[in-house]
């Protein structure tokens, strides 16, 4: 059981160190603070998984060749199928390396390889035995408070992300719905939003809309918008597009 517990500290620490990573990377590039990752809390899961995955099928590999190629293969085997499980559970991409040459189907490409399989030697190699060392020396009976601690704090975060995105595309529905009908210049539907908002002209209207969808959104919501710039949405992208947009308008407006 405490084998268990180990393993789960070693991937809360390997998704706050992938967090940290990711949150640099992307905060450099926006150069804004970004909240990088899925959930709320300061962990990339992604990067657990694949720290555990090369610990359980490379930690007693000694080629550093090896261990570079086969954690490149695992990367890319989970980043791959992680892709395909948010694109089926939420209907959108939430990153695509279509524009890098050597990718495939923009979920994989050639440098996240090259970069995972580094990452993985350098775990190996370098940073899992310092991490083990350490991990060892913990009490069992502080290891027991320690790992349940971070085990609730991360199921009640997961599920709470899922169940405040599980309306998100609904709501990219009902607003592709108001910005056809105001693009396409829909009589009766216009008609409709004269009789609720009577003295508006056409310009005030649209942002009459546009900021009621903005409070429709909620905090989830909006992170997630935030942390994955290249978000795309399969059904209803030019609505979350234009979402994005005017977001990025609200905060600048600030």
């Amino acid at each position: 059981m405490n084998i268990l517990k180990t393993y789960f500290l070693w991937f809360i620490i390997y998704s706050l160190i992938g967090w940290i990573y990711e949150t640099i990377l992307c905060s450099i590039g926006q150069r804004k603070f970004v909240n990088r990752g899925f959930l709320n809390g300061p962990y990339c899961p992604i990067y657990g998984f694949g720290a555990i995955i090369d610990i359980i099928f490379l930690g007693k590999l000694n080629n550093t060749a090896l261990i570079f190629s086969l954690g490149a293969l695992l990367a890319c085997i989970l980043e791959y199928f992680t892709s395909w499980a948010l694109e089926k559970l939420f209907h959108a991409r939430w990153w695509d390396y279509s524009y890098m040459r050597f990718n495939f189907k923009g979920r994989i490409c050639l440098l996240g390889a090259i970069v995972f399989g580094t990452l993985s030697a350098i775990l190996i190699r370098i940073v899992h035995p310092v991490v083990l060392s350490y991990t060892y020396r913990i009490p069992e009976s502080t290891l027991n408070i320690l790992s349940l601690a971070l085990f609730i704090i991360f199921l009640f975060d997961t599920v709470y992300t899922i169940a405040k995105l599980s309306k998100f595309e609904e709501k990219l529905r009902e607003f592709s719905y108001h910005m056809n009908n105001l693009i396409n210049g829909d009589n009766g539907y216009k008609k409709l939003i004269r009789e609720k908002i009577k003295d508006m002209d056409i310009y005030e209207e649209v942002s009459f809309i546009h900021n009621n969808i903005l409070k429709m959104l909620n905090f989830q919501e909006k992170r997630i918008l935030k942390a994955f710039p290249k978000l795309r949405s399969l059904r209803y992208n030019a609505a979350l597009q234009k979402i994005r947009e005017l977001i990025n308008k609200a905060e600048n407006s600030k």
